[in-house]
């Protein structure tokens, strides 16, 4: 559509700092194409980076959508989504981290927008394995992901944060087994398809059942049966055809042998002086009848 326009899009930023209209769409994916690909890495989070950091991200966005940056709820749409992908970024690479094993291994397998930056993914998976990391849990990542220095990010970003935090001290109040964060923030912010809003996208569920061992059982006696009926019908269908080759071979053969006996036919026919008999002409064709001869030796006047 960027192209086509020829020109920078126009965007609607609402009251409450939301992307609306037509381009609204385009302007998250832009915004997530840019933090893969061109977001500095070496920070905590969005909330770590300044205005230096921001301002080239600034730049390649407005190429695109025209945006006025002085206007502050401009600034803090555009802010809120960047934080978003960020996160969410960040997120999928840790999975990429933990899918590969971590360690060494993971190392040497950088997540793909991640791969011409080998120094980045290094200095990534050093992060993932501080302690200051590993204890970093849902509700306090929420709260760096929206707030910084300077504030919260929006209002409905920081009433969010408070329910998680009351939920949180209400059942140690009341003497009950809390919820741990993960559960907490999905109470509060949803889910749907491995997706919990306004944290990004983590870790989806199987939504195949975990087999049993009998089931399990069961389904290797039935893959081993239907690999030796598999065998069963390779050796038939090869005994087949080695028999249609026997009998495609004596089917010439016996085609052979007629032809040589109808010749010799005519040929004692000849000798005899009589005519060869009707299904000799039939079987010969048009055009191969001949005229019997006097000659005992089958030769013309």
């Amino acid at each position: 559509l960027i192209k086509k326009a020829g020109h920078p899009l126009n965007l609607i930023i609402s009251e409450e700092k939301r992307p609306v209209g037509e381009n609204n769409e385009l302007l998250s994916r832009e915004i997530g194409f840019l933090t893969r690909y061109h977001a500095p890495i070496r920070r905590d989070g969005w909330q770590s980076l300044d205005e230096n950091d921001k301002v080239p991200l600034y730049e390649l966005l407005k190429l695109k959508f025209n945006l006025d940056f002085a206007e502050p709820r401009v600034k803090g749409c555009v802010d809120l989504l960047f934080s978003s992908c960020y996160k969410s970024f960040r997120h999928r690479c840790h999975n990429h981290y933990l899918f590969h094993g971590g360690g060494e291994t993971a190392r040497a397998n950088p997540y793909r927008p991640l791969a011409e930056r080998v120094d980045d993914w290094i200095w990534l998976c050093d992060h993932f394995e501080t302690d200051e990391y590993k204890g970093c849990g849902e509700i306090t990542l929420y709260k760096e992901c929206y707030s910084n220095q300077h504030g919260w990010a929006s209002a409905d970003a920081m009433e969010k944060h408070e329910q998680m935090v009351a939920m949180q001290q209400q059942a140690v109040e009341d003497g009950e087994t809390p919820l741990n964060e993960a559960e907490i923030c999905e109470s509060v912010l949803g889910k749907a398809y491995g997706y919990i809003r306004g944290r990004g996208h983590g870790p989806k569920p199987n939504r195949r059942p975990i087999s049993s061992t009998s089931s399990s059982a069961q389904q290797r006696r039935m893959e081993d049966e239907l690999a030796a009926t598999k065998l069963v019908i390779t050796a038939q269908q090869a005994t087949i055809e080695s028999q249609q080759a026997t009998i495609e071979a004596q089917q010439a053969r016996f085609s052979h042998q007629d032809k040589r006996i109808d010749w010799l036919s005519s040929v004692m026919c000849k000798i005899a002086g009589v005519t060869p008999p009707m299904d000799y002409f039939d079987a010969a064709g048009p055009g191969s009848k001949e005229t019997p001869t006097n000659s005992s030796d089958g030769q013309g006047p």
